[in-house]
């Protein structure tokens, strides 16, 4: 090495081993110990490093946790589950605790709020008082959750395989208590401890006849008969049955449900019970109490065996009165040559032609030789309503652990006035005021037409996160509940939680509730597929929402546009953007209007139509002074113009007031950087000067 470079390198090496020294003396004094790699990984939330390093470790319960937390926060749910129930419970109660309401956690995360409660009241069983309120009262929605979460166990509790029914019980009993304890003076808890009792009746469920004067008796055996008829399919004769219904609005309610079950389609107007204050029945259509039966026709109608002379048999005996049905049946039933199947069949029929024939005596004789799990619901029901069966007989096996099968029996028996939980629902046909509407909801917290009415009514005068997800959880299949999850969807794109977003835009059936919906959705997914670069997706998107007739909200419609222009597709951005601005007047604000004229301006300059850029720029300065941001852009944009078509003068103005406006001192220094620019060029060509004329 030379003599020279080693003079200029020795001084930097001996002051670097200067500076080190020193400071590692002085480090070496007062520097806190250091954290474990893990431990500083976690502090800067780098997980995924984090779960490699776990998964080389061992299986203590410290380091199970671990594992278990760090899937948890990459979004790993199901492998965070997997690691909490692969393992034994922890003997340390912290641990287990910790376990346990992590479960939970994942549960919810999972979209399973009634599993995840359940492991949050596992882990408050292990807790102290005050642990339990500060970790339920931690989270702002999980007292509505465990509400709505008791409330479906508790409607669910009836149809409860007996196998399972002592351990619901206990479930519930446990997390009313740990709500009451936590919550104890809210209306739910108030006003349900009552129906605990309930739970612990061994006695059948015994109908009570409604003292409603809406429905009365004859009533109850058209309906019955209407029942029958639609369980053969025999819709126009089912309609016809309730001509004779004494109440018209009993009798609009009735044909609206053969409706429902016929198109598939919800009836178009609830208005008729509006008008009359009947909460429940409105809410009974617009919860979708019905979709199981519209889902699964043969849940309604009789099934038909595969015996290919069957299909003659029975075109022969619909065209028949049922008098001569049932004569025929008869006969038939007498054969040898039948198969069990096809006397099954046969006994089934005659049921329903023994209602049809309004022989009430004879219909009662011939159910009780009838295997009920053979039975369409439809018969079922219409059997409970005339004879005013207990609910076990109504109920088939296949009803067990359903319960959207109860909430179909349950409610069309209340509407023929036959009560099976007049504890906890208030009277079908009972008029409620708007002005008592809240005081009846609070009082019978378990009716579940009247949450139904009461969420609806919330959602409707400001619909947020917390009532969406209520309506989601409860009311999924209800367009109701497909309109929460897509607001639930749009605020989660908006949140920038796209796997949220997407969970939500999956549950919802878009094609269900007709075009209006389908807008809706679109327009969730639009702004779903933006936020995720599916670019193409969110134009297919926004394309179907323009032919359909409907418009995205302006601001999703600006950041598509943007999008469009930021590919180079100037033409169908700058169309995009005419559009919004045409429409200027209901934008929401002078904000929106100043960016959306902004961003047109910026079309305009990138397509080199400069005049047209300078004039929309010039306007917005000049219309939306108070919006700095945009309206000192587009001066110094419109200065750039003016520059460039050598008007220095007004583009030094505009510069100076941006000087003068800029809120970003980069945006500032542009400007004088322009000026200067500006000047120098002046000074080279001698502008200024007095001015020369030739003549």
């Amino acid at each position: 090495m030379s003599s020279r470079l080693k003079k200029k390198i020795l001084p930097s090496l001996l002051a670097a081993a200067v500076l080190l020294g020193a400071g590692g003396n002085v480090f070496a004094a007062s520097a806190p110990k250091k954290d474990s790699f893990e431990s500083w990984l976690e502090k800067y939330g780098a997980w995924d490093i984090l779960e490699q390093n776990y998964s080389q470790t061992g299986d203590t319960p410290e380091l199970i946790l671990k594992r278990a937390e760090t899937a948890f926060n990459l979004g790993r749910y199901s492998a965070c589950l997997e690691t909490l129930q692969s393992t034994p419970a922890f003997t340390d109660k912290t641990q287990e605790i910790t376990r346990l309401w992590l479960g939970g956690k994942c549960q919810r995360a999972l979209g399973n709020p009634v599993k995840g409660v359940i492991w949050f009241s596992q882990a408050a069983r292990l807790m102290d008082q005050s642990t339990m309120e500060s970790k339920f009262k931690k989270d702002p929605y999980l007292k509505s959750i465990w509400f709505d979460v008791w409330r479906s166990l508790y409607w669910g509790f009836r149809v409860t395989p007996e196998s399972a029914r002592e351990s619901r019980k206990m479930l519930l009993e446990q997390t009313f208590g740990q709500a009451e304890k936590v919550w104890p003076t809210t209306y739910f808890i108030l006003n349900s401890k009552s129906k605990l009792a309930g739970l612990n009746s061994t006695s059948e469920i015994v109908p009570v006849v409604s003292n409603s004067t809406a429905v009365n008796d004859d009533d109850r055996v058209i309906i019955a008969q209407s029942l029958a008829a639609a369980s053969i399919g025999a819709w126009e004769k089912s309609d016809r049955a309730l001509d004779s219904i004494s109440n018209s609005t009993v009798q609009t309610f009735w044909k609206s449900v053969n409706q429902h079950l016929e198109t598939g389609k919800s009836p178009e107007s609830t208005s008729i019970y509006n008008d009359g204050n009947l909460v429940r029945p409105s809410s009974f259509f617009r919860a979708g109490v019905m979709e199981p039966a519209i889902v699964s026709p043969a849940l309604w109608q009789l099934s038909a065996p595969s015996s290919p002379a069957w299909n003659v048999f029975r075109k022969k005996i619909m065209e028949m009165e049922p008098q001569e049905a049932l004569e025929t049946i008869d006969r038939e039933t007498g054969s040898l040559l039948l198969s069990s199947e096809l006397v099954n069949a046969l006994q089934n029929y005659r049921l329903a032609f023994a209602f049809l024939t309004g022989d009430m005596e004879l219909a009662k004789n011939v159910l009780k030789r009838l295997d009920k799990d053979t039975l369409p619901m439809s018969l079922r029901i219409a059997s409970g309503i005339a004879f005013k069966l207990p609910l076990s007989r109504v109920l088939s096996t296949a009803d067990y652990g359903k319960n959207g099968y109860l909430y179909i029996i349950s409610g069309l028996s209340e509407a023929a006035g036959i009560d099976y939980f007049n504890e906890i629902n208030t009277s079908f046909w009972e008029p409620v005021s708007k002005k008592s509407l809240n005081p009846t909801i609070n009082a019978n917290p378990l009716d579940r037409l009247l949450v139904f009415a009461d969420l609806a009514k919330q959602a409707a005068k400001q619909q947020n996160s917390k009532i969406a997800r209520r309506c989601a959880f409860l009311f999924p299949k209800s367009r109701l509940g497909a309109e929460s999850f897509i607001y639930l969807a749009d605020k989660a794109a908006q949140n920038r939680d796209f796997k949220l977003s997407a969970y939500y835009l999956k549950r919802v059936n878009q094609d269900k509730f007709g075009p209006e919906l389908r807008l809706k959705w679109l327009t969730a997914a639009v702004a779903y597929d933006l936020a995720v670069g599916k670019d193409d997706k969110a134009m297919k998107a926004y394309n179907e929402i323009l032919e359909s007739g409907g418009t995205l909200p302006a601001e999703k419609e600006l950041k598509l546009a943007l999008m469009i222009q930021q590919k180079g597709d100037l033409k169908k951005a700058q169309a995009i953007l005419e559009r919004i601005w045409s429409d200027r007047d209901q934008l929401e604000n002078d904000e929106l209007r100043a960016e959306v004229l902004f961003w047109i301006a910026e079309g305009e300059h990138a397509m080199g139509k400069k005049e047209k850029a300078l004039k929309h720029y010039l306007e917005l300065a000049w219309e939306f002074p108070e919006q700095n941001i945009w309206a000192v852009t587009a001066m110094y944009r419109a200065s750039m113009i003016y520059e460039h078509k050598g008007q220095f003068e007004t583009a030094k103005r505009f510069l100076k007031t941006v000087v003068k406006r800029a809120d970003r001192k980069a945006q500032k220094e542009a400007a004088k950087a322009r000026l200067n620019a500006i000047d120098t060029k002046l000074a080279k060509v001698g502008a200024g000067k007095e001015v020369s004329f030739p003549f």
